[in-house]
């Protein structure tokens, strides 16, 4: 079984000859990306088992990306490729490894890099920092979970008393925002909001997506103090800080999206805030099953 490279570089040329260089090499594949954002979105849907950045991508420098990778994914082996005045300033808490572009080439990169990820098995068995299943398992749970969005049919919902809902969690938690959201392969849908007027966004810049395997909540006191969100394309212009969100699972534990709160000034959400979302989650859930098609209803399958 290989292990899949993500390479990200803005040189079109430096990223075809490295992402080459790994595919001919044993045991080793590679994904391509010119950006954190593309980065992001390549970790939110596919399983990674190492990442390397060049030196600059689209959207700011190598070191950036393994700064927003250590924080998601804190396990997974990251390492820089650049020219020794980049490796010499970059944070060496981020990377397990850095590799000089003016002596080693991508073939030689690539040999190296596949020697290091076979002597780090520990390292990459879990992604993140709250699932530690293996890799086969996870992209299991994850073509499970998007099967089961699908028999819920989330588009076909009404969306008056999850808007309803939305405003009570709101008042509840004394938030500025509350909403409905559900993740799918490359969507994230709002089936329920107060405080923004949004029907759907790239999931590559939901925030939603990161709690999906969450067992309890995802908590965020800054959004814009947190690096695995700093890419996330116009999150500053909203003017939201803080974040809680509870999932919305289903009765056989499959993670649908999640019900979340924002306000506009970083906060700190305790336990009560939690088990308040909590049950306005499980409220949501109810509403879903008396709304969900009835698979005995010829008309389910249509």
């Amino acid at each position: 079984m290989s292990n899949t490279v993500l390479y990200a570089d803005a040189d079109a040329t430096r990223r075809t000859a490295v992402a080459d260089a790994l595919d001919e090499t044993p045991g080793l594949s590679a994904v391509g990306v010119e950006s954190i954002r593309a980065a992001r979105e390549r970790l939110a849907g596919q399983q990674m088992d190492a990442i390397v950045a060049g030196p600059t991508l689209t959207d700011g420098a190598g070191h950036d990306l393994t700064t927003m990778a250590r924080s998601i994914v804190p396990r997974l082996p990251l390492f820089l490729y650049a020219d020794a005045s980049t490796l010499a300033a970059a944070p060496e808490s981020t990377l397990t490894g850095r590799y000089d572009a003016d002596r080693l080439s991508p073939s030689a990169l690539a040999s190296r890099l596949g020697v290091t990820i076979d002597e780090r098995p520990s390292a990459i068995a879990g992604q993140s920092g709250t699932d530690e299943r293996p890799a086969a398992t996870r992209a299991e749970r994850e073509r499970s979970r998007l099967a089961a969005v699908d028999e819920y049919d989330i588009t076909a919902a009404s969306e008056l008393p999850f808007n309803r809902l939305s405003e009570l969690a709101a008042d509840a938690l004394d938030a500025s925002v509350a909403y409905v959201g559900f993740v799918t392969d490359t969507d994230h849908l709002f089936l329920g909001a107060t405080g923004l007027d949004w029907d759907r966004i790239d999931r590559a810049n939901s925030i939603c997506t990161h709690g999906l395997c969450e067992a309890s909540h995802l908590a965020v006191e800054d959004l814009l103090a947190d690096p695995r969100f700093a890419t996330i394309g116009g999150l500053e212009k909203t003017g939201l800080r803080s974040y809680l969100g509870v999932p919305l699972r289903t009765p056989r534990d499959e993670t649908l999206g999640m019900l979340c709160v924002m306000d506009t000034e970083p906060r700190e959400y305790d336990d009560s805030d939690v088990e308040q979302l909590r049950g306005f989650a499980q409220t949501v859930m109810d509403m879903l099953s008396v709304q969900r098609p009835d698979p005995l209803d010829p008309a389910f399958d249509s």
